[in-house]
């Protein structure tokens, strides 16, 4: 069993992964995109990127964000470099894209908080 925690929503369930004779079973999950989350995490195949972006605010130097679908697991820290290298600048809500197709991938990079909303 692996124990992990689902970045697709704001709900960040704590899942419970296991698999035995091919068949793979999700528990914790609140919503269906966790049961397509711990599966596709358990394969490893692609990842959904969860990061921290630097800010220029002092009540908020970092925020988290992640991408909106998953990305090839080759790809990863390419990815990561390329949020590291952003720095927010002004009040943003949870979902408004940071990166739009980073590396020409099907995805965005959204924020993942609302830290930033009330700047």
């Amino acid at each position: 069993m692996v124990q992990m925690q689902c970045s697709v929503c704001k709900n960040h369930c704590s899942l419970e992964v296991e698999e035995n004779d091919g068949i793979i079973t999700v528990r914790g999950n609140r919503c269906a995109r966790g049961d397509w989350f711990g599966r596709e995490e358990l394969r490893g195949e692609r990842k959904i990127v969860t990061h921290r972006a630097a800010t220029v605010f002092e009540s908020v130097p970092t925020v988290s964000v992640k991408t909106t679908g998953p990305i090839p697991k080759e790809l990863v820290f390419r990815v990561i470099r390329a949020i590291r290298k952003q720095k927010i600048d002004r009040p943003m809500k949870r979902g408004e894209v940071l990166i739009h197709c980073p590396l020409d991938l099907p995805t965005d990079v959204v924020i993942d908080s609302d830290e930033l909303e009330n700047l």
